[in-house]
């Protein structure tokens, strides 16, 4: 009993720790970074997307990746405009599936960058990289170059 009220005074006596400042960071301005694949090309998108996740690492960048299911161009085009409402500032979305959904969504929106598997189109779409180190350059170039 004597060591149970000595436990308790010592527990009761000990100073707490000071609590430890909240750290946070406001990532709402950080570059977007968005994948859209679609279930027929999951193992090429599978194969990019930890190019896309290291350059996280290297610059302030959000990455998100979709996988639409597979459709026609007129069923996928509504994933790339909600990508665009999103705010991503670059798409990657590897495959043929969506080379033509890309396409007129560059066209639509000139000021949205892409990154097709398809031969460029337009001024704002651009080929992927084959090599994943050089699609992370690329997207570590265009955050550090974005506006």
């Amino acid at each position: 009993m004597l060591i149970t009220a000595i436990v308790a005074a010592v527990v009761v006596l000990t100073p707490s720790p000071e609590p430890e400042a909240v750290a946070y960071a406001n990532v709402s301005r950080n570059y977007r970074v968005c994948m859209l694949s679609t279930t027929t090309d999951a193992v090429q998108a599978d194969r990019l997307w930890p190019a896309v996740q290291a350059a996280t690492t290297r610059t302030p960048i959000n990455a998100e990746r979709v996988t639409a299911p597979t459709g026609t161009s007129d069923q996928l085009t509504p994933y790339l405009n909600s990508l665009i409402a999103q705010h991503c500032r670059l798409i990657v979305a590897p495959g043929p599936d969506l080379a033509a959904p890309a396409a007129t969504a560059a066209q639509a929106h000139p000021d949205q960058h892409f990154l097709t598997s398809a031969q460029p189109t337009a001024a704002n779409v651009s080929t992927i990289p084959a090599r994943p180190a050089d699609l992370t350059t690329a997207i570590v170039t265009a955050a550090r170059t974005s506006n």
